[in-house]
């Protein structure tokens, strides 16, 4: 029977044990990362390639290939050599909302990639100038009830589009949208008043709500965000339909379809590991991630249940492309 000493000895070895590779010796791992360079996900992807590479003693590097709401890296991805060494980091929606936007799309994700890892996930917050005087979403809703009212969105099947379409939907408002092509052009015109609204990244918009250019409103998620503790979220507001509201995204890890199972293991052990160190918890507070930690929900089902929701609100809404 093994002594007490030895099982302590073993407990021990098996906490400093390092971390399985998934990049071998004179092999490059790349992270595909589908937004411009600058943004909140090349931020991060920066970060997992910077750690992993102190981690494992490889070469991993960065490409952005931004554009076509995602597409165009997974594609990138998807014909990738299944080696496990390329990887794609994007947002859950080129999973769970584009395959019902572009259905005409010769890119299937699930023929084409296997998920990897769902780093966290992240809230949205409504906001509207400043100079418009709402102070509530309940009055924000009054008014669209009153009057003709726009929001402005880093375009079509964006968060923020989906995310406004889910609101409007609950509540009952009308809102027309006016598509652009970031986030920071939104908020540009938010500030010279072309825009009455909009349900923007709440990383994104710190800066102008802390300089009193935009009110925030309310949170997307269930909880309150650790970025805004002050601001409620929508269903705290009470309001008729939106009692029940909680909708938020995620970052999302792929790599190549048929890739070696041991290898997804252990990119899925390497990041999950990354996400939870010190060194990184900073930049992933400022990026507003929150770790994913349902012990019910795995990411896959996570990933499920959102495509369910932005497929009604797609279909619902008639958010649609033909290409």
């Amino acid at each position: 029977m093994p002594t007490l000493s030895l099982l302590r000895k073993v407990s021990i070895c098996a906490l400093i044990l390092p971390l399985a590779t998934p990049v071998q010796s004179a092999e490059v791992a790349t992270i595909v990362v589908s937004s411009v360079a600058g943004g909140p996900l090349d931020v991060l992807g920066r970060m997992l390639a910077r750690e992993a590479t102190e981690t494992t003693g490889q070469t991993i590097v960065v490409e952005n290939r931004a554009g076509a709401a995602g597409t165009i890296a997974a594609e990138a991805v998807g014909r990738a050599k299944p080696d496990g060494n390329t990887l794609l980091l994007t947002l859950d929606t080129v999973a769970t909302a584009n395959p019902h936007i572009y259905v005409n799309s010769k890119f299937k994700i699930g023929e084409s990639l296997e998920l990897v890892s769902l780093l966290g996930t992240f809230d949205q917050v409504l906001v509207v100038p400043s100079k418009t005087g709402i102070k509530t979403p309940a009055a924000f809703l009054e008014l669209a009830r009153e009057k003709p009212m726009n929001y402005g969105s880093a375009g079509m099947g964006s968060p923020g589009h989906l995310m406004m379409s889910a609101l409007t939907q609950d509540s009952g408002i009308k809102l027309d949208h006016i598509p652009y092509r970031s986030n920071s052009a939104v908020v540009n015109d938010m500030y010279g008043e072309r825009l009455d609204s909009g349900f923007l990244t709440i990383a994104g918009v710190l800066g102008p709500i802390k300089e009193g250019l935009l009110t925030p409103l309310a949170t997307s998620g269930g909880k309150r965000n650790p970025l805004l503790p002050e601001v409620p979220t929508l269903a705290e507001a009470k309001l008729p339909g939106l009692e029940n509201f909680d909708e938020s995204f995620s970052y999302l890890v792929f790599t190549t379809k048929g890739s070696p199972p041991e290898k997804i293991k252990a990119w899925n052990a390497l990041l999950s590991d990354i996400v939870k160190r010190p060194s990184t918890a900073e930049t992933l507070r400022m990026l507003d991630i929150q770790a994913y930690e349902s012990k019910t929900v795995s990411p896959e089902q996570w990933v499920q249940q959102r495509s369910a929701r932005w497929e009604q609100i797609v279909r619902d809404n008639n958010i649609r492309s033909d290409q």
